[in-house]
């Protein structure tokens, strides 16, 4: 799969597409509900049109990011089923999968360390703590 394959797809979520700045937003206030919140709580919560908010949070429903648990009168109440930590984690480590691609990886840590260049060997030792931060994490999930 190219780069522009990956981008908007979450290879930790099972390729689960991103979500867009305002499915995030709507999912910032999501998250503080791990039993489930209601459509009438996050309507009051955000400032826009009933059918703007509910189109919003029928795109992050199809996204995989909630499912709806219960009708509550005329309102439903959603569960997300990815964690605020999963979903942080699945953006980094995608970000750092496709600046690993790129070369440009070495030059933005040479960049902070204020050099221009780094050296092959300075590359591999790079390589070598984010395959044993990857494999840290990946027992720490288990």
């Amino acid at each position: 799969m190219t780069l522009l394959n990956h981008i908007g797809y979450l290879d930790d979520l099972d390729g689960m597409k991103k979500l867009s700045a305002r499915e995030l937003e709507f999912m910032q206030y999501i998250w503080n509900f791990p039993d489930g919140a209601n459509t009438m709580d996050i309507y009051d919560r955000f400032d826009m049109a009933k059918g703007t908010m509910t189109t919003i949070i029928h795109n992050i429903v199809n996204k995989g990011y909630l499912k709806k648990l219960k009708q509550d009168g005329l309102h439903y109440i959603y569960v997300y089923t990815v964690s605020r930590v999963e979903y942080e984690r699945a953006v980094i480590r995608q970000q750092l999968k496709e600046m690993q691609r790129e070369p440009s990886l070495f030059r933005v840590v040479a960049a902070f360390c204020g050099k221009e260049n780094l050296s092959e060997q300075q590359k591999e030792k790079i390589q070598e703590l984010l395959d044993d931060i990857k494999e840290e994490s990946e027992k720490q999930e288990k």
